[in-house]
């Protein structure tokens, strides 16, 4: 893997230094010190043509809020190392990206809390596996959970169902378009998708080897895309286009330590001060038959 190291970014990186990944196959992955987020992901598709595969999303949150901090990057013998301070309560972030000759790329997080905080995610991707050549409706998801989490009015999460006989039944590949047709509170309350999908056992969460829980294939360019995690739950996001948008044009899907509901029976999982948190997710860009 080779790595470039991009000064002076135009904008929207301007003020920021990037990191670009290159692979022997000539991938490409840009690594912003804004968020400690990927920025561009380019890949071929089936005839070797190149586009990119994201889309502007979220940044990435802070380990401790309502503090002044900022993302610094360093080249590392295997990929790129970007590490966030927040103060002196020793509160900080590492987050390690290393981008493979088959495609997967790595991302390992280190996490030591100065405050009682609630775990999120991490890495906010949003994709577009056409390279932005037509919308994500066509794309088929497959994600390997039986539960997810439900919302209640006002978005606020409510319980866990089963995903059978539902839009959110994606034990076996699904187009994002048709199932964003049904008719569905879910997909009212929430605009789209933007649920939690629960990947290991629904009531303990908790953390696992690392295993494959979302694939995402695009049958136009025959991009695939696989993620995996060693965390309780996914969220997959699709639907809800920014006001004026025509189209849509992304799907996100990013890695929780257990999904949000708050109560007493399943409680936020809680990093408590000086407590070292550790997270791998690996998202594979590859082509699929």
């Amino acid at each position: 893997m080779t790595i470039h190291l991009i000064q002076g970014a135009p904008a929207p990186l301007a003020g920021e230094r990037a990191f670009m990944l290159e692979n022997a196959a000539g991938m490409t992955v840009t690594i912003s010190e804004r968020g400690a987020q990927p920025h561009a992901w380019h890949a071929p598709d089936r005839y070797g043509r190149m586009a990119d595969m994201l889309r502007a999303g979220p940044a990435a949150a802070a380990p401790a809020r309502g503090r002044a901090a900022r993302w610094a990057g360093r080249q590392t013998g295997s990929g790129v190392t970007l590490a966030l301070t927040s103060g002196g309560d020793g509160a900080g972030m590492l987050v390690h990206y290393r981008l493979d000759d088959d495609g997967a790329l790595t991302i390992e997080y280190q996490a030591v809390a100065g405050m009682p905080i609630p775990l999120a995610a991490l890495a906010h991707p949003s994709f577009n596996l056409s390279g932005g050549q037509a919308d994500v409706g066509d794309h088929m998801v497959q994600i390997d959970a039986d539960y997810f989490e439900e919302a209640g009015p006002g978005g606020v999460p409510a319980g866990v169902a089963a995903v059978g006989g539902t839009p959110f039944d994606f034990r076996q590949p699904a187009a994002i378009g048709p199932r964003l047709r049904w008719t569905d509170t879910q997909l009212h309350r929430a605009g789209g998708f933007d649920h939690c999908f629960c990947v290991r056992n629904h009531f303990a969460g908790g953390q696992g080897a690392l295993r494959e829980a979302v694939r995402v294939f695009d049958p136009a360019s025959g991009r695939r895309l696989q993620m995996y995690t060693t965390e309780a739950a996914v969220r997959f996001c699709s639907g809800r286009a920014p006001a004026g948008a025509q189209r849509l044009d992304a799907f996100r899907v990013e890695a929780h330590a257990r999904p949000g509901l708050m109560s007493a029976a399943w409680p936020r999982v809680m990093l408590l001060p000086g407590q070292v948190y550790r997270q791998t997710t690996v998202y594979r860009l590859s082509l699929q038959g």
